[in-house]
């Protein structure tokens, strides 16, 4: 799926908005088996931009013990977001691409971060309406309720 003008707009801001955030040297996962040595290694010596979906989706797969580490979550969450709104994820997996948002603290997440995921899932939606992707709503939903964002603008959003 070719994200909308108005969403590659955004994702650049995105990228923009968590630049500050810096590649883990160790990251929070399950074990070695879900995300083994060679992937971190690949991960930490990968550009984000340049990250492909099957490593970014390993990462993403494979949470550790909650809380997960939210400057980790943050530093990938430009290429993460750029792959959902890419359609990368089925309607499955969409329903859990973002689930490591909720697993991380937000305590310290500043408000700007905090606002361009809003904008981002609002902007996923208006592009749904538009569009003439096979994702189930009730799928969309449930991905951004996993990622704690206010479903009520999203609801808006389809509506306008």
């Amino acid at each position: 799926m070719q994200p909308s003008p108005a969403m590659q707009a955004l994702i650049e801001q995105i990228y923009h908005t968590f630049r500050r955030y810096q590649v883990p040297q160790k990251f929070v996962v399950c074990c070695e088996y879900c995300l083994s040595q060679q992937e971190q290694k690949a991960l930490r010596s990968t550009s984000l931009r340049a990250i492909p979906y099957s490593l970014i989706n390993a990462w993403n797969s494979s949470p550790g013990p909650d809380p997960q580490n939210s400057d980790e979550v943050r530093y990938f969450l430009p290429r993460l977001l750029e792959f959902v709104a890419q359609g990368h994820f089925d309607n499955i997996h969409v329903v859990f691409s973002l689930r490591r948002i909720n697993l991380a603290s937000k305590e310290n997440w500043r408000a700007d971060e905090r606002a361009i995921l809003q904008r981002f899932a609002c902007q996923y939606m208006t592009d749904w309406v538009s569009g003439d992707e096979a994702v189930e709503l009730q799928y969309m939903l449930e991905m951004f309720f996993r990622a704690d964002i206010a479903l009520a603008p999203l609801l808006d959003a389809i509506n306008s």
